[in-house]
């Protein structure tokens, strides 16, 4: 059972947090607020009329060869398609995306602008409510940040967010309701300040079900004295006390307070520790696609040292992973004096496609065949990390993203290495795991050095930092250096007669274009005032005019 008497109230200008470990029913629980599912008992009520929209969590294929402004339209109904171009080509603006990006094909775009354009399809149709699952994957900071100054700005738009992103969360939503143990807990506060209320209740939850438990076991030692007397004395009055004392237990016990069981993962990184000045040394290095082409990183000097936990900063495309890739080519096979492991070194890497889980293999034979430790040792590493006895043989390819990042932390765990390599290591982590990561990953004094869209998760494990930039590698001594440039990134504004746009061109064009925005403007007038969008009638009514003033010329 995923829920158990889930009490919900969703409110207009609502803006939720769902917070919950992987499996605890987010995604059922959206299903049950689009439609698409109905809960085993009880109802879900939904206002008169309301539109939800649900963020689409993949692109589908028949996008993929539309251009960008065409995969949004296409979204809408084929009668609002010809005159909402405008709107459409604003909305992209307001989510950094560059007029001359209008025509590329949705194919060509990174794996972030692929989530905004999923995002733009819902948005463009003007939901009540919004459910959004995830919808900072994928992203890079500048596509987060994007999405992120977005949401700040449209007040009048309510939703519900799951994210992984501490910093998307306390950036965007006004309220936070975490799920567990098939009950959700809701808090009119940002993200941080939220988990820190279901701490404190969690404290005094632990306090009172410790003091209801210590009563329930009084009363069962008096009540079995009782018994006890009551059958040694043939005194029935004894007998009675003793039975009702057992009846008080039963309610007691069927009204425990009830106390988080957590998710049942826990996470334990263990590393050893060189004793060498240095584990890497870069000097003139160039990382090229290939030799013919320039360089598309260069280093002129740079060095990690034992304890170093250094954070890879840089938008995305400008080669930190195919850099990653380049120092392990250059472990496994040394071929130049520019990249320089300490003999000593052994590195784990982490890659963020988790590319080695292709093969039918159980989560015992993977780990079998590449970590060392008798069969013994890599069961009790499997169950000490949470995975049932019965699951140890479930092939690894039926495993989900996150239960495979921990696969690959407890492959870490066994290796015991003395310089890790994260490359996105908390993609597919839920935030209970991202704060385990943290602290195991401080706490173990490994090296380190890690790539992560999280800004939160670097700021509290790293204590240096690299910069990619410009094609050159260098280090910076305060990551706002680096965010404060991307806030300082201006895109093109898009031209009311842009190109891309295809405007009426005749009066025939523009008096249907009126007629339709007239009828928008008096419909949207009728409802109720709570209910009418004012952002949207001056919208329209600007729009009447410009086209009046065209057809005036």
């Amino acid at each position: 059972m995923l829920f158990e008497s889930l009490n919900l109230n969703i409110h207009s200008g609502d803006k939720i947090g769902l917070v919950g470990h992987n499996g605890c029913g987010k995604s059922t629980l959206f299903a049950l607020l689009y439609g698409t599912q109905e809960p085993d008992s009880g109802e879900v009520i939904r206002a008169r009329g309301v539109k939800i929209s649900w963020v689409e969590q993949f692109v589908p294929e028949q996008l993929l060869e539309m251009t960008l402004l065409d995969s949004i339209l296409q979204s809408l109904e084929p009668e609002k398609q010809l005159y909402e171009k405008y709107r459409v080509e604003t909305l992209l603006s307001n989510l950094g995306f560059q007029p001359s990006q209008c025509t590329s094909l949705v194919k060509t775009l990174s794996g972030g602008q692929k989530n905004l354009v999923l995002f733009a399809r819902a948005i463009i149709n003007e939901p009540e409510l919004l459910l959004m699952d995830e919808p900072g994957n994928h992203m890079d900071v500048l596509a987060l940040a994007n999405l992120t100054g977005f949401l700040q700005t449209q007040q009048h738009i309510s939703f519900i967010m799951v994210s992984h992103d501490r910093q998307l969360l306390n950036d965007c939503c006004n309220k936070t309701i975490f799920l567990r143990d098939g009950r959700s807990y809701s808090f009119d506060l940002p993200f941080s300040h939220a988990k820190e209320k279901l701490q404190q209740a969690d404290v005094v939850a632990r306090q009172k079900r410790e003091s209801e438990e210590r009563e329930i076991k009084r009363i069962k030692i008096s009540a079995n004295r009782l018994a006890r007397w009551g059958r040694d004395y043939d005194n029935e009055d004894l007998s009675r006390k003793a039975k009702t004392m057992e009846r008080r237990v039963e309610r007691l016990q069927e009204n425990l307070t009830a106390v988080s069981q957590g998710s049942g993962l826990t996470l334990k990184l263990d590393s050893q520790q060189l004793q060498a000045k240095t584990m890497l040394i870069l000097e003139q290095m160039n990382i090229r696609h290939s030799i013919d082409q320039p360089p598309l990183v260069h280093c002129e000097y740079l060095t990690i040292r034992p304890g170093d936990r250094i954070a890879l900063l840089g938008r995305n495309g400008v080669g930190k992973s195919s850099t990653l890739n380049a120092w392990m080519t250059q472990y496994r096979e040394p071929a130049n004096d520019t990249i320089r492991f300490n003999p000593g070194t052994a590195v784990f890497y982490y890659d963020q496609e988790l590319n080695n889980f292709q093969l039918p293999e159980s989560r015992f034979e993977w780990l079998r065949q590449r970590a060392p430790g008798t069969d013994e040792q890599i069961r009790q590493t499997l169950i000490s990390a949470g995975i049932p006895y019965q699951h140890l043989n479930q092939r690894c390819v039926q495993l989900s993203g996150g239960e495979q990042a921990r696969m690959m932390f407890m492959l870490m765990q066994l290796q015991q290495p003395n310089f890790i390599i994260l490359d996105e290591p908390t993609n597919h982590i839920d935030l209970d795991g991202r704060e385990q990561l943290e602290q195991q990953l401080v706490d173990s004094g490994a090296t380190l050095l890690l790539t992560s869209h999280d800004r939160l998760f670097l700021e509290a494990v790293a204590n240096r930092y690299w910069l990619i930039e410009n094609g050159i590698l260098r280090e910076i001594h305060d990551p706002e250096i680096f965010y404060q440039g991307l806030q300082q990134t201006h895109h093109e504004p898009f031209s009311r007669h842009s190109k891309i746009i295809d405007e009426p061109k005749d009066e025939e064009n523009m008096l249907m274009e009126i007629e339709q925005l007239e009828t928008l403007l008096k419909e949207d007038k009728q409802r109720k005032p709570r209910f009418q969008k004012p952002e949207k009638q001056q919208q329209w009514q600007s729009r009447i005019a410009e086209l009046w003033q065209q057809l005036e010329r």
